[in-house]
């Protein structure tokens, strides 16, 4: 396994590294690109994942203190990669096995089953995994405002007097998600403006690039699921709450109330607002991680997370075919 949750923290380079191991093991149905850069000139990262010519986008890492979900993408990665590979080989065990016993076999059948549709769904989709958007501010979370090599950059963050581990920006102290122009973004200082990021660019480009058929954004703390868009119509909404309820069931995390889209004196701006509005096709934003977790968030959420994610993203993929 190349992903160990059990490694106490995924520096930048780490993350590099573990991502391009992967793409050289599973090199016939995995391939990992640099799509940006960041404003302290790091490498943001593509990981395609599939043959298909249908796409789906799943990002983690927007904000940098939420350290889990960038990792846990990088296991699912391996985790669908495995299965693929493995697939033909397990599924002649099988056969095999149900050929020369008497017992019947349910949990190998269901397994298989599940598998089966794994290795068929990497057939007709291509993910685009962004595990980590927003790499400045990951290394700030982990390593403090030092990890910064632009001088001016570093000056700038520390600035605002917020505690690395609590940052939550990039490296230009901006919240990549409230930086999408979408109908629901406030300007709040004289100079702010939408998409100014690159960051936020760089997401931008993978959509009109790909124009995937869905979209989720990963996010911690809460165990909730946001679906609700203010700015669509109801035949939107009423998509997006079918597929939503099908992944709280999944994860038995909890959908946030058409009222709770966005957080009372808080303005819009998100990826998802950006996607719904532009591409009229499902997009959610999903909050790993308990509610009562602190940031910094213990490595021991990867496991859980995993758990409760692993399922998701093959789900979301059949709902968004049909």
């Amino acid at each position: 396994m190349i992903v160990d949750f059990d490694e106490a923290i995924f520096s930048y380079d780490k993350f590099v590294n573990i991502s391009k191991a992967l793409a050289n093991q599973y090199h016939d149905i995995l391939q990992c690109v640099t799509i940006g850069k960041s404003h302290d000139n790091r490498d943001i990262l593509l990981l395609k994942l599939g043959l298909g010519n249908n796409y789906m986008v799943c990002c983690a890492g927007v904000h940098a203190r939420e350290i889990i979900n960038p990792i846990v993408l990088l296991r699912i990665i391996e985790f669908y990669a495995e299965i693929f590979k493995t697939y033909k080989a397990e599924k002649q065990d099988l056969k095999n096995q149900l050929l020369n016993t008497t017992l019947y076999l349910e949990n190998e059948y269901q397994q298989m089953m599940f598998q089966s549709c794994t290795y068929e769904l990497l057939q007709t989709f291509t993910i685009l995994f962004i595990p980590l958007l927003n790499p400045d501010g990951y290394m700030i979370s982990l390593e403090g405002f030092d990890s910064i090599r632009n001088v001016p950059l570093k000056k700038a963050c520390l600035h605002y007097g917020i505690p690395a581990k609590q940052w939550k920006f990039n490296a230009r102290g901006v919240d990549i998600n409230r930086n999408f122009p979408s109908r629901l973004w406030k300007q709040k200082s004289k100079n702010d403006k939408s998409a100014s990021e690159n960051e936020t660019r760089t997401l931008i480009d993978v959509f009109h690039q790909y124009n995937p058929l869905g979209f989720l954004d990963f996010h911690s703390r809460g165990e909730q699921i946001y679906y609700y868009r203010n700015t669509m119509p109801d035949s939107y909404n009423e998509k997006q709450y079918k597929i939503a309820r099908r992944l709280k069931e999944i994860t038995n995390y909890r959908l946030m109330l058409p009222e709770e889209e966005i957080d009372i004196g808080d303005s819009g701006g998100n990826t998802v607002h950006y996607f719904s509005e532009q591409f009229k096709k499902p997009a959610l934003t999903i909050e790993t991680v308990d509610e009562n977790a602190t940031f910094p968030l213990d490595p021991k959420y990867r496991s859980s997370v995993f758990d409760d994610l692993k399922f998701v993203i093959f789900e979301f993929g059949s709902m968004i075919i049909s």
